[in-house]
């Protein structure tokens, strides 16, 4: 059984922080566990069933609410029961900076959230049934949390310029263009983001061989390493294998659909 997966698109009044929206339910007594692969965003999380469960690299029982930051490698999640969530996608450098706390989440996988806040924000959005109704309800208590307009800041700038190079441009070029020290850079990134700008640019690289590869019928190495500017095939299937948990012939040649949920690509 595959979850049901929903995506919504941001209003313009909190586009400023969330790319998108995504409901997300299952109801089986079966234990369903796949990958999660690492993605370039971070998000808000709310469960409102049955709280899901990572597996690996650490095993631990998720809260009702948390942040999902940028992870290095995949995580292995399990859902069982009635799985009822909501998932905002944010920028995360944003989203560290209107909540002043740091993206780097120790020894979990996740970045509880704790006070009364958020507490208040699940109770309301609990209220609902309906995903619409939930994403009022969570805009609602944003635009309550951070009322003015968000003016980007020097790292968020960076982040985006990183995006946008698609790693076609070399990182230090790059980086460079904001004439900050390497030192600098290295601690914005962590605290605003819990990686560093060359992970970054790993993860933006392997899931866009990620949307090439999975075009094709088969996989021509030939053509990935020229593209992803690798230095050989070996090079190529050893930065795959080291953030997606799985050889590229591995991964390829099994059922990608719960995995491309559980990573925010079903749409």
């Amino acid at each position: 059984m595959i979850p049901d997966a929903k995506y919504y698109t941001p209003g313009d009044d909190i586009s400023w922080l969330v790319k998108q929206f995504e409901s997300l339910r299952y109801n089986s007594r079966w234990r369903l566990t796949d990958q999660l692969v690492p993605r370039k965003d971070a998000a808000l999380v709310f469960h409102f069933g049955d709280r899901p469960r990572m597996m690996s690299p650490v095993n631990q029982q998720l809260p009702r609410f948390f942040i999902a930051p940028l992870v290095p490698t995949a995580n292995s999640i399990m859902l069982k029961g009635l799985t009822d969530s909501l998932i905002a996608i944010c920028k995360p450098t944003i989203l560290s900076r209107i909540l002043k706390i740091s993206m780097i989440p120790g020894s979990k996988v996740y970045i509880p959230l704790s006070g009364t806040a958020f507490s208040r924000a699940w109770e309301m959005m609990n209220k609902y049934d309906d995903p619409e109704g939930r994403i009022k309800a969570f805009t609602k208590f944003i635009l309550k949390l951070h009322p003015q307009v968000y003016t980007p800041d020097e790292t968020d700038e960076m982040y985006e310029k990183i995006l946008g190079s698609n790693f076609h441009t070399p990182l230090r070029e790059v980086i460079g263009e904001f004439k900050v020290s390497e030192r600098t850079v290295q601690r914005r990134f962590r605290e605003r983001l819990g990686i560093t700008p060359k992970m970054l640019s790993r993860i933006v690289k392997i899931n866009t061989l990620w949307n090439s590869i999975s075009t094709k019928e088969t996989i021509d190495y030939h053509d990935i390493v020229f593209f992803g500017n690798y230095f050989d095939q070996a090079h190529f299937i050893k930065d795959f294998k080291a953030i997606t948990g799985e050889t590229p012939d591995f991964f390829f040649r099994r059922n990608l659909s719960v995995t491309k949920i559980m990573s925010g690509r079903g749409n």
